[in-house]
């Protein structure tokens, strides 16, 4: 007996609080993985001029693109062995290959033209995995490069831009339509842990300071910036998940960012932020847009939300 002690309510209170918010971030934890494999906007690599029916490189070409792709596949290779055999995370394409051919020859004759520009841009590819193998002593096997330039690659083919009202046999050919181009896009591993999901659903907590059921003296600032730390399309749902004993995300922000409902009046500036940064991070995933304004009002697409 001589253990036993008082507690008051406004400690039990807190203690039982802790003790949900531990359960609800166990939960999430469990059932969320929110780091994903994502590429850079844009990206890198050369365009490549070739004579009449030509499509091979020279040496010094040939260990000028090389060695550029080599580089930055070296860069993505944590996100790769991280994410090669994943069922939920799936590698994006970091790969653009493409040719061009004037108005010379056949289109069957063009067709196999530019095929062979393709082949000897992923013929770089498969160089720049042999010489990322040399130096790293570690060799990607030629099943998954094959599945790189298969699966994460994106392909086009450019035949002449000549218009059919005029004859090709007769007309002069273009040479800057001989071309073939290749752009790899760096890969990294981008999202956040279940730690810091929960600390971005607390700042908007903190921010709303919702009493009684509603919304007093709003930090829409706050909400925008909480908001803004989502990385990925992973993120957006994770927060969504968190938010949940609010609404939702969608409905947390439609009810904290308002026009002509708050000291500072309408909160325009915020409501776009936060659309532009869930778009961004959305993007990051490769999935598109997923937030737009109408009105007074921000939609999050997405039968989760």
């Amino acid at each position: 007996m001589k253990n036993l002690f008082i507690i008051s309510e406004s400690e039990k209170e807190r203690i039982l609080g802790m003790h949900r918010h531990a359960t609800k971030k166990h939960y999430l934890k469990e059932a969320v993985t929110a780091e994903e494999p994502v590429t850079a906007t844009g990206g890198a690599g050369f365009k490549i001029y070739f004579k009449e029916s030509g499509h091979t490189l020279n040496q010094a070409a040939t260990t000028l693109v090389v060695d550029y792709l080599k580089n930055v596949l070296k860069k993505s290779m944590p996100t790769i062995e991280k994410f090669f055999d994943s069922d939920e995370h799936k590698i994006p394409k970091f790969l653009e290959i493409g040719a061009s051919t004037s108005s010379t020859g056949t289109r069957q004759v063009n067709a196999e033209v530019g095929q062979a520009r393709i082949n000897t841009m992923i013929d770089c590819v498969k160089k720049a995995f042999k010489e990322l193998a040399k130096e790293t002593g570690s060799s990607v096997g030629v099943d998954y490069v094959q599945s790189f330039i298969t699966t994460n690659t994106d392909y086009t083919y450019k035949p002449s831009g000549l218009k059919k009202l005029y004859d090709a046999a007769e007309s002069a050919p273009k040479p800057e339509e001989r071309f073939a181009y290749i752009i790899i896009k760096d890969l990294s591993t981008m999202g956040n842990d279940w730690k810091k999901i929960s600390s971005i659903a607390d700042d908007i907590e903190r921010a709303i300071e919702s009493v009684f059921g509603r919304y007093a003296n709003v930090d829409e600032d706050g909400v925008a910036n909480a908001i803004c730390k989502c990385k990925t399309y992973s993120d957006i749902q994770d927060l969504n998940t968190e938010l949940e004993k609010l609404g939702g995300l969608e409905n947390v922000i439609n009810r904290a960012i308002t026009d002509g409902l708050t000291q500072l009046g309408s909160d325009t500036a915020e409501r776009i932020k936060i659309k532009d940064c869930l778009n961004k991070a959305s993007n990051n995933s490769s999935k598109g847009d997923i937030a737009d304004i109408s009105g007074d009002r921000l939609t999050i697409i997405g039968k989760e939300f």
